[in-house]
């Protein structure tokens, strides 16, 4: 007996004892149910037994044809079942990671757009430390590390919550209602994670050198009470530090209008960190709590109490992935776009960041042609492959 279902973007139900769910198609549908009305009419089990046979190479699911039509960026090995990028006729001499393709296929699934994933993939192809990771065999580790990251899910507290106290629901679809991605992707494929902060409230008199109160506060002349905090109207006119770190570790570049012209240790909204190179990143993903710019997700910066950023980073900028389960990632830099602990002065879109980073790998595209062109005949796919991304 042959059952059919519709819900939302599958078609499901049952040949025989068979289950199926395959993606909504017009066509398919309209086939399956031509069948399923023919079912009627059969009067002998040959006949039956032909059209389960018949129904059942409907209900298989041709993703290689759905993901390469859907994106024509990705080339799919029928062979070994590996996904590959392939840009302007040029496929990538890397897999994907298994973490990549799940999603890619829950996307295609539930009928999202997940050409920000393959943009994100190609990003952390550019990654240099990629690179020297595939030289040294634990490339393939560090690619699926960071896809198994990006993949964490977080279950919101104060949302499940709200949605058993405010709106009735179980504990259990409450619970699936609150469960999100930690890591956001922009359109453009950049990570748009977390950092979390404390603010210097204090600042040092340019005359005596002493330290004074940042902003100027009024109080309660009865019970000495904070009246007024003082604080800047924007978030952009006020000064973090890393909240672990604090003033100690290595210093950074805080690069913007309102920003500084040498490094230090100072976060502030509307500006690029960075590390003067990739010397000051330890890029070894078996080693936590070590040098390098540190951010993560919700889970991650759940554990430590100080104001929370909303921070881009660039994958290509990606240099270790110490833990893939509370979602923890080293870096050589990222922007600062917005901060729970106020309110913007300007926006900053995510495209403005990723032109910049575009930017900076065409120099390093570049850079890396003219040394690999000295070893033209040994080199020339990686050549070809370098200019395609």
């Amino acid at each position: 007996m042959i059952t059919i279902n519709v819900i939302e973007n599958q078609i499901s139900g049952s040949y025989g004892d068979t289950p199926f769910s395959v993606n909504y198609s017009e066509d398919t549908y309209r086939k399956m149910m031509e069948l399923s009305d023919r079912q009627q009419s059969v009067t002998t089990m040959d006949e039956y037994n032909a059209l389960i046979e018949e129904f059942a190479k409907l209900t298989v699911q041709d993703y290689k044809t759905t993901v390469e039509t859907a994106c024509p960026w990705i080339y799919v090995n029928e062979g070994t079942g590996e996904f590959f990028l392939k840009h302007e006729g040029v496929v990538s001499s890397i897999p994907m990671p298994e973490a990549l393709v799940d999603r890619i296929f829950e996307s295609l699934d539930k009928g999202v757009n997940f050409e920000p994933l393959v943009k994100m993939w190609i990003r952390f192809l550019r990654n240099p430390i990629l690179k020297k990771k595939m030289d040294a065999d634990n490339g393939d580790k560090f690619a699926e590390k960071f896809f198994n990251f990006v993949n964490l899910q977080y279950v919101h507290p104060k949302l499940k919550e709200e949605l058993i106290e405010d709106h009735g629901l179980s504990e259990e679809v409450a619970e699936r209602r609150a469960t999100m991605y930690q890591m956001k992707i922009t359109a453009e494929g950049l990570l748009n994670g977390y950092k979390v902060s404390r603010e210097i409230m204090h600042a040092y008199d340019t005359e005596t050198g002493e330290q004074i109160d940042r902003y100027k506060r009024t109080f309660n002349p009865d019970t000495g009470e904070i009246e007024e905090g003082g604080l800047p109207e924007h978030v952009e006119d006020r000064l973090f530090e890393p909240g672990v770190m604090g003033n100690s570790g290595d210093a950074f570049y805080c690069e913007g209008p309102n920003g500084y012209a040498n490094p230090g240790h100072f976060i502030k909204v509307g500006c690029t960190h960075r590390l003067p190179d990739w010397s000051y990143v330890d890029t070894n993903d078996n080693r936590s709590c070590v040098k390098g710019l540190h951010f993560g997700g919700l889970k991650y910066i759940a554990y430590y109490s100080g104001e929370i950023h909303n921070i881009f980073v660039d994958p290509m900028h990606v240099g270790a992935v110490p833990d893939d389960e509370t979602g923890a990632i080293r870096c050589l830099q990222y922007f600062v776009h917005s901060s729970l602990a106020g309110v913007n002065g300007s926006i900053y879109h995510s495209s403005t960041y990723a032109a910049k980073t575009d930017a900076e790998w065409e120099e390093m595209r570049k850079e890396a042609v003219k040394a690999y062109t000295e070893c033209m005949d040994t080199c020339q796919n990686d050549i070809t492959e370098l200019n395609a991304l």
